[in-house]
C-alpha cells in the first residue's frame, strides 16, 4: 500500500515547482516561440496547485478537542448488588455478555444491564440472545429509566461510554463502569435528571443499586 508523502516533501515540491514556474516565465519573456513554454507552465502550475493543497491539508489538519464531561463516582459493592436487585423484585435474564434486570412499578420501567463479558457485548451477533417473552406491563409504561453497568470493559467501551448517557421526554439512560482499583462506580458523563425523572433516578441509584455518591 502506497504511503502518503511527508508534509516536508510536499512543501519541497511546492518550492521546486514555484522556482520552475518563475524560470519558465523569464524564458517566456525572452523566447519568440512561446507554445512549448506555455504548455510547460500549465503543467507546472497544475502540479504546484495539487501539491500545495496536499501540503496545506497535511500541515493544518483539524484536530477536534476531546469533549469534557462532568463525572461522578459512587461507593459500590459489586458482590451484593445483583442479589439486591432480585430482592427488590427485578426479573433477571442472563445473556452471554452479562445480565439484564427489569422491574415495572406503576407506569415506570426500570432496566439495568450488567456487562461482565465486554467482547461478547461488542460482538453484534451475540447481543440478541434473550429468549424470554415480552413483558406485557411495558406497553403501559410512560417512563423508562435505564442503566448500563460495565463490570468488565476495554478502551473502546470507555471511549463510547459518555454517549450512553442521555435523557428525553420519556426516557432517562446512563452508563457506569466499575473501577476495581479505586472500588468505585464511575459515571463518566453525569447528566442531571429533570424534575420529571429525578425521584425515579434517585430510587434507581440509592435503593436498587445502593450507590452513595462521593463528595
Amino acid at each position: 500500500m502506497m504511503k502518503k508523502p511527508n508534509k516536508l516533501v510536499l512543501w519541497l515540491i511546492v518550492a521546486i515547482t514555484l522556482e520552475i514556474a518563475i524560470s519558465l516565465i523569464f524564458i517566456y519573456l525572452k523566447k519568440k516561440k512561446k507554445t512549448l513554454i506555455i504548455v510547460l507552465l500549465v503543467i507546472d502550475f497544475l502540479v504546484m496547485t495539487f501539491t500545495l493543497q496536499a501540503a496545506i491539508s497535511a500541515t493544518f489538519r483539524y484536530k477536534p478537542k476531546p469533549k469534557k464531561y462532568p463525572s461522578k463516582s459512587f461507593s459500590f459493592n459489586p458482590e451484593h448488588f445483583l442479589d439486591n436487585l432480585i430482592a427488590q423484585g427485578f426479573k433477571e435474564n442472563k445473556v452471554r455478555y452479562g445480565n439484564i434486570y427489569l422491574k415495572v412499578e406503576d407506569k415506570t420501567a426500570y432496566k439495568i444491564i450488567v456487562i461482565t463479558d465486554i467482547e461478547a457485548y461488542l460482538t453484534p451477533e451475540n447481543n440478541n440472545q434473550t429468549k424470554s417473552s415480552p413483558n406485557k406491563a411495558l406497553k403501559d409504561c410512560t417512563r423508562f429509566v435505564g442503566q448500563e453497568v460495565f463490570i468488565q470493559y476495554n478502551d473502546k467501551a470507555l471511549a463510547n461510554l459518555p454517549d450512553f448517557s442521555f435523557q428525553g421526554k420519556n426516557i432517562y439512560y446512563e452508563a457506569f463502569y466499575y473501577d476495581d482499583e479505586a472500588k468505585l462506580l464511575i459515571e463518566p458523563n453525569a447528566i442531571t435528571p429533570n424534575a420529571e425523572f429525578s425521584p425515579y433516578v434517585t430510587r434507581m441509584r440509592e435503593v436498587f443499586l445502593g450507590l452513595k455518591e462521593n463528595n
